[in-house]
């Protein structure tokens, strides 16, 4: 199950850099209300356990379904091995019948082992993904402070040649 999603520490700093963002959008001269950060925060965090909840639900359905498929493969290759046991005559119909138990049984396995390699690969994207966007938002906080030391070296050149002027 930890493949299949970031992890609690990696999601945290998700959400707060998507609700540092927010605030930056919707600040104003007095800046955000509190009730609107809130309800922003709120909203953001029930999506964040809907998701986990909904990968939960699959992952659930997933053992599940590899079970079930499991327990009638093997019922069905028991029965059929007894029957041939206990009377040859039906060998070639319960070969058949074991032949497309276990590839069903084989399918399903080999579906989930997939499921499992690609959640996987998934998981290490979202890292670098992660990893991308917090060495982009540091790099646009950098930039942000430059240019306002910018700034404030102009205003500061242009007062003192607006002193020199006078």
């Amino acid at each position: 199950m930890a493949a299949e999603g970031p992890t609690p520490d990696q999601k945290a700093d998700y959400l707060v850099r998507k609700l540092e963002q927010t605030i930056r959008d919707n600040r104003t001269v007095k800046g955000m209300s509190f009730r609107t950060w809130q309800a922003i925060a709120r909203e953001e965090i029930v999506n964040a356990m809907r998701e986990h909840e909904k990968r939960q639900m699959r992952h659930d359905q997933t053992v599940n379904r590899l079970v079930l498929a499991s327990a009638s493969s093997l019922v069905t290759i028991g029965f059929w091995g007894a029957m041939v046991a206990v009377n040859s005559a039906y060998g070639g119909v319960a070969a058949i019948i074991v032949l497309v138990a276990g590839a069903a049984l084989f399918f399903v396995t080999a579906d989930w082992g997939v499921k499992r390699f690609t959640s996987s690969y998934n998981k290490h994207k979202r890292v670098e993904r992660l990893a991308h966007i917090e060495d982009l938002d540091k790099r646009i906080k950098r930039m942000e402070h430059d240019m306002k030391k910018k700034a404030d070296r102009l205003k500061e050149t242009q007062a003192k040649l607006g002193e020199i002027e006078v």
